[in-house]
């Protein structure tokens, strides 16, 4: 019994609290160890990681952009035999440039952009008799573009975009193409193009269309 009362007895004289010198004390030496292990630890993950780089901002200006786009869009479409498409719109002129930060899914919220880059959209719409060969002409897109550094997704409709056929060049340049049979027109073919992450002219309007 004696022991056990001198136990509580050692226990109850230490003071309950810390004094703040000594407290301090404590914090800076836990500080240093932290920051000694985090510099001997770096490659298991201690060490902030470094952002990943973006792609790089291309160069060309908006109006290279709607011309490369547009060209391109052109071209498409004098792949299908004129006699098969029965009507046509676009390629579109001119569109309001989108954010690359905030309207891409990029988690900047609007108004505080980290890149102040923007995109130009375009695109195309043809529509086609029920002759045509839908699967044909995507395979023809598709060939046009072999051997050209072009990434070609799956033409099995299951990509993010729903389209039939995606097309990227190696310069930024992006094209979705849908076959849509038996629309309120006609059988349609859409072609929405997607140009570069390029910087906007200095008197830039958001609400403007280049």
């Amino acid at each position: 019994m004696a022991r056990a009362s001198g136990r509580t007895s050692s226990r109850s004289s230490s003071p309950p609290f810390e004094t703040g010198a000594a407290m301090k004390h404590r914090l800076f030496r836990a500080l240093a160890v932290a920051v000694l292990a985090c510099a001997g630890l770096v490659a298991s993950g201690c060490a902030a990681q470094e952002p990943t780089h973006a792609e790089p901002i291309s160069p060309l200006t908006f109006p290279e952009v709607r011309k490369i786009q547009n060209e391109q869009l052109e071209e498409f479409a004098a792949l299908i035999p004129a006699e098969q498409i029965v009507d046509r719109w676009g390629p579109i002129e001119a569109t309001m440039g989108m954010s690359c930060d905030t309207d891409l899914g990029g988690r900047t919220p609007y108004f505080q952009e980290a890149t102040g880059t923007r995109m130009l959209t375009g695109g195309i719409y043809l529509y086609l008799t029920d002759s045509a060969d839908a699967a044909a002409i995507l395979d023809q897109f598709a060939a046009s573009k072999s051997g050209l550094d072009w990434g070609v997704a799956a033409a099995d409709g299951t990509n993010e975009a729903q389209a039939d056929l995606v097309l990227e060049s190696p310069d930024g340049f992006s094209y979705y193409i849908r076959f849509s049979p038996n629309t309120r027109i006609q059988n349609q073919l859409s072609i929405r193009s997607y140009g570069p992450c390029v910087i906007p002219p200095k008197d830039f309007n958001p609400h403007g269309k280049y």
